[in-house]
């Protein structure tokens, strides 16, 4: 037995090991430091190329910002509306603002709210009769309400950090300023055209404060987890979903060898779907018992049909995205499978943070990934707004049937890998300093091949039988295996660390070989 702190040479244990100070290592450890440089490349631009990819995403939205169309709707069609209208229109064009334009052909605030709810990001409307309703306050002294003047009209199920930072901030301030400037205005007037006389019957508070706005949100999602719903709850669920992936990845080999295809794409068919059913319906839960069936009074009612629509709507995002990297992992070496991983979470998860309209062009193609159409299909769910149902349906079910193909010419093509040795259980392919596979070598020598893996076969089998038995190998046994499976060192003297061919414990795996 090894002690915990054993310096000294055991005779029988040691005498097949080697030290470091072995002159014949020397080659085994150079190949061994080469493959880990070459790993610490790989995570290099893994980690450069994911950073580059959310920061890109996320970075400067502001510059992109006269992406965003708002427009002003003059319903008034006198004084005050040329006047408002011209104000706004007037205001500081910067990249950093929202694009303002006027917009004809509504004709009533019912028309303009669902004109917003179904495509707009927000609108200043100028409500019809404003001006004859102020003008009979400065006349006859009639009553006046100035926030019956303007409504700002709002959709933040569009996109809540986008409402939040850009559109309601332009249309708050475009309103103020139209106010501030119109009522100044208005009282410089007022001095000039009327006498003391005519000041009798003036409504001086609607000569003061002429006009002032009302908002109203057509597709309200305000409540404090409505920014990073979707994102996290997708973000945990595709994370949990690379750990399963990975770990059938590396213990499913033998199915390869022993099963024939047509079963074996149906099996992966059908536990991706199962696992994307299940893991999906925690998020449903989630958004239940977090957002609440009365979080907020103007939103839609969470019923038993918005619960089962953000399952299945979850659901087909994580099988597109299961299926899409499975589909990766049947080809990658375990030192790649991180790669697609990345690039898949990070331009997912920088979609439902990040505007599309705020991203630099490249970020463009976010429009097709899983994330950011089921989102928006969640956001209509629960709030109505943005309802663009069949495009982002299609991109979802498009995405699926598309790699479902993919999925299954690559279990195709990796069954063919592995059953010609070409591919191992861990996906290194021949050649490789960690490669070690059973299946003899397609094109090797059938006879040699053939006497070899028999001859491992059977030795093998011995020493299952004699362990059965309650028996222990004998001497002649193991060195007859450490003879035909691994050779320590070689005609030129230097020592090469190889995989066992039957119940392979090595440095390759990990453990000392025996």
């Amino acid at each position: 037995m090894l002690g915990l702190f054993t310096w000294a040479h055991l005779p029988g244990e040691d005498d097949h090991r080697v030290g470091f100070r072995d002159a014949g290592l020397r080659p085994e450890v150079k190949r061994r430091i080469g493959s880990y440089i070459e790993l610490i490349i790989i995570s290099t631009l893994m980690i450069w190329s994911g950073l580059s990819l959310f920061f890109g995403g996320v970075y400067r939205r502001s510059v992109h910002a006269d992406n965003l169309d708002l427009y002003v709707i003059d319903l008034d069609g006198g004084s005050v509306g040329a006047n408002v209208t011209q104000t706004v229109m007037n205001m500081e064009r910067s990249p950093s603002l929202p694009n303002w334009l006027v917009m004809d052909g509504i004709a009533t605030l019912e028309d303009a709210k669902a004109w917003v709810h179904d495509k707009g990001w927000g609108a200043l409307v100028i409500n019809a009769n404003t001006t004859d309703h102020l003008q009979e306050a400065l006349t006859k002294g009639s009553a006046y309400d100035p926030s019956k003047a303007i409504t700002l009209i709002e959709s933040s199920g569009k996109h809540i950090v986008a409402e939040m930072l850009f559109v309601k901030t332009a249309l708050s301030t475009a309103a103020s300023q139209a106010c501030l400037q119109y009522a100044v205005n208005q009282v410089d007037m007022y001095q000039t055209l009327n006498s003391a006389e005519d000041q009798t019957q003036t409504n001086f508070a609607a000569l003061l404060n002429p006009l002032s706005y009302t908002t109203i949100d057509v597709s309200p999602e305000g409540f404090v987890l409505a920014p990073v719903m979707m994102t996290f709850g997708y973000l945990t669920c595709l994370l949990c979903t690379i750990g399963v992936l990975i770990l059938w990845r590396l213990t499913t080999y033998a199915f390869f060898v022993k099963v024939r295809y047509r079963d074996l794409v149906l099996m992966w068919y059908f536990l991706l779907l199962c696992h994307s059913l299940i893991i999906s319906m925690y998020v449903s839960f989630a958004i239940l018992a977090f957002r609440g069936p009365d979080y907020n009074s103007l939103a839609l009612t969470y019923t038993a049909a918005t619960f089962f629509k953000i399952w299945f709507i979850s659901a087909a995002v994580v099988f597109a995205l299961a299926l899409w990297l499975f589909t990766w992992f049947q080809f990658l070496t375990p030192q790649l499978l991180a790669l697609p991983s990345i690039c898949t979470v990070i331009p997912n998860t920088v979609s439902t943070l990040a505007a599309v309209e705020l991203a630099p062009k490249f970020y463009y193609i976010m429009y097709a990934v899983p994330f950011f159409n089921g989102s928006r299909l969640v956001h209509h769910v629960v709030t109505g707004g943005y309802p663009t149902l069949r495009q982002n349906i299609g991109v979802l079910v498009a995405e699926i049937a598309f790699m479902i193909i993919c999925l299954g010419i690559a279990i195709w093509i990796r069954q063919i890998l592995v059953l010609r040795g070409i591919s191992d259980a861990h996906g290194w392919y021949r050649g490789s300093l960690y490669f070690h596979s059973t299946i003899p070598y397609y094109k090797s020598d059938p006879a040699s091949t053939e006497k070899c893996h028999g001859a491992d076969q059977e030795q093998a089998i011995s020493t299952s039988d004699a362990t059965h038995r309650g028996q222990l190998p004998s001497d002649s046994t193991l060195s007859a295996k450490n003879h035909n499976n691994r050779t320590l060192r070689n005609r030129a003297g230097t020592i090469e660390i190889s995989d066992e061919h039957i119940d392979s414990v090595s440095l390759t795996t990990g453990n000392l070989a025996g």
